[in-house]
């Protein structure tokens, strides 16, 4: 009897060993998941590879370039200035206020001046015997004046200072407008330089431009007002014709270019 269901048991025991086994199904999947493990490992590494690869060609190439361009400025500012002197501050002031009054409502008939009316001082002045001049006191204030035609402020001049006024200075300069213009000029110009030099330093390095990482533009510092003269004051001379100078504006433009073979 044993022996006749020794194959059975067998049998039996094999179908199981074959169907069923969790020893078997796990060692199934501990292989699957190392492989799987490995082929992960594996990509990952291919990747890191890959990205420090594409670091270690490309290069950085920092640049800097201006642009300056010439123009001649178009707008002109006089300075006037009111002063009289007194007993009293009251009467000073009244004095000097009369005559900004009437040099403004000239100034205000003309089109194309702006008109400002800025510092105004009252002090007083100690006696001074050695000059024969009491004490007294003294009223100022100044008055600004500009164009940008100097056509119609040049022949004013003259008259102004007619009216009991000074004229302090008298000066070229740019218009905020025409000085933006200027500037985008100078800084196309520094762009230009800056692609020039770029293409000229990769082209001797054997490499090209890949792509600019970055772009800075800065315009330098406004340029400074061109005296023409320096009257006395009370002086009635007559307004001087002589020509503005051509200014400079000029523009710096710094890049990072990216480079590879």
């Amino acid at each position: 009897m044993t022996d006749a269901l020794s194959p059975v048991r067998a049998s039996r025991q094999n179908r199981a060993w074959r169907h069923g086994p969790r020893g078997l199904f796990s060692v199934l999947l501990i292989g699957a998941g190392m492989m799987g493990t490995a082929m992960s490992a594996h990509a990952a590494t291919a990747t890191t590879g890959s990205a420090m690869t594409s670091d270690d060609t490309n290069t950085k190439l920092m640049l800097s370039a201006t642009g300056t361009v010439h123009a001649p400025p178009d707008r002109l500012t006089a300075v006037f200035f009111a002063e009289s002197t007194a007993p009293t501050a009251a009467g000073a002031q009244g004095q000097v206020n009369a005559q900004v009054d009437k040099a403004m409502t000239t100034m205000r008939a003309i089109t194309g001046l702006t008109i400002s009316a800025e510092s105004y001082s009252v002090r007083h002045q100690d006696a001074d015997p050695h000059a024969s001049r009491p004490a007294q006191w003294v009223a100022r204030q100044t008055i600004r004046v500009s164009a940008t035609d100097g056509s119609i402020l040049l022949p004013l001049l003259g008259r102004i200072q007619s009216e009991d006024l000074a004229l302090s200075q008298l000066d070229w300069s740019l218009s905020r407008d025409r000085r933006t213009a200027l500037v985008q000029q100078a800084e196309g110009l520094a762009l230009h330089e800056l692609q020039q030099r770029a293409h000229a330093a990769a082209a001797a390095l054997g490499l090209k431009i890949a792509r600019i990482e970055s772009v800075t533009l800065n315009d330098q510092e406004m340029p400074r007002p061109m005296p023409m003269m320096m009257m006395a004051a009370r002086s009635a001379v007559a307004a001087p014709q002589a020509p503005a100078a051509d200014q400079d504006v000029t523009a710096q433009a710094d890049a990072t270019f990216v480079l590879h073979p």
